[in-house]
């Protein structure tokens, strides 16, 4: 029998012009995602200042990380441009919280890092408190309709590494802990968050308190309802611990760039030679960890 010309084992011309548009579009989508997980990765570290590098501990010595461009020892944080969003940037560290902390069991904030004024009040943008009557955060981001938006995050570890991430992208803030969505919170009034060219401090040891009398501001404050008998609000120095790999981004950090930053692991670089670290904190035991 002759041969009719016609192959059906898929050989001819058309299916290998077609299996080769598939390869070719299959390596450039394969490109176009590496190209995009790289530049993604080297913007991490292009967009970033590394604020306290190094594990830091708790004690007489505050921490200081300079915004004035003109010191030779600044670390400046540039305020983030617009994104699609809005403003955006984001705050990573990881935190050790001592359980002296709680040792007067005082409704008290201990002050772990905050950027503004030398004073803890009323630039906050962010500010990053531990309460001493309970193992929680509190968490306030300044906007331009008020200064106290806050959330607190309940079930904090102690005496174990956590890593925090601070986020704010458009009028929003975000709170992870160990990677996980804790907190999203509005801004005031949808406004922006306010971005000040204050300093970043770690473990101020500066106090002061806010009467409601005074502060009118506090007067929305739950705790300072009428069935509380909470009048002030008080900031009562450092808390006790430890504070580790500090980074400022002038953008919102995605999952995978927090998993990133979690799997580094607080610094063994200590700033004092008779500091130790204890064991890193395991995702489970803060999901399940009850109480101080």
């Amino acid at each position: 029998m002759e041969s009719t010309g016609v192959s059906m084992t898929g050989t001819d011309t058309l299916s290998q012009v077609l299996s080769g548009i598939a390869i070719v579009v299959l390596v450039y989508i394969s490109l176009s995602v590496s190209e995009f997980i790289y530049n993604s990765f080297m913007a991490m570290f292009k967009d970033r200042v590394e604020l306290f590098p190094n594990t830091y501990a708790s004690g007489a010595k505050m921490f200081t990380a300079i915004q004035n461009p003109q010191n030779p020892k600044a670390k400046t944080i540039y305020f983030s441009d617009n994104q699609r969003s809005g403003v955006e940037f984001s705050y990573s560290l990881f935190i050790n919280i001592k359980s002296d902390t709680f040792s007067k069991g005082e409704h008290k904030l201990y002050h772990i890092l905050h950027k503004g004024y030398g004073q803890v009040y009323p630039l906050l943008g962010p500010g990053i408190f531990c309460w001493g009557d309970t193992n929680k955060l509190r968490v306030y981001m300044n906007c331009f309709d008020t200064w106290d938006n806050y959330t607190d995050i309940e079930n904090i570890p102690v005496d174990k590494w956590f890593h925090l991430t601070v986020t704010c992208k458009g009028n929003t803030l975000y709170v992870y802990i160990n990677g996980n969505l804790k907190k999203k919170m509005a801004l005031s009034n949808n406004t922006p968050p306010y971005q000040n060219y204050g300093n970043v401090y770690a473990f101020s040891p500066r106090r002061i308190t806010l009467s409601k009398s005074i502060t009118t501001s506090l007067e929305k404050d739950n705790e300072f309802s009428s069935a509380q008998s909470v009048s002030s609000l008080n900031f009562d120095g450092a808390a006790k611990g430890m504070i580790s790999r500090v980074y400022y981004f002038s953008y919102a950090l995605t999952y995978t760039e927090i998993q990133y930053l979690i799997n580094m692991q607080p610094s063994t670089v200590m700033d004092s030679p008779d500091m130790s670290l204890t064991p890193y904190l395991s995702d489970t035991w803060w999901a399940n960890k009850q109480g101080p």
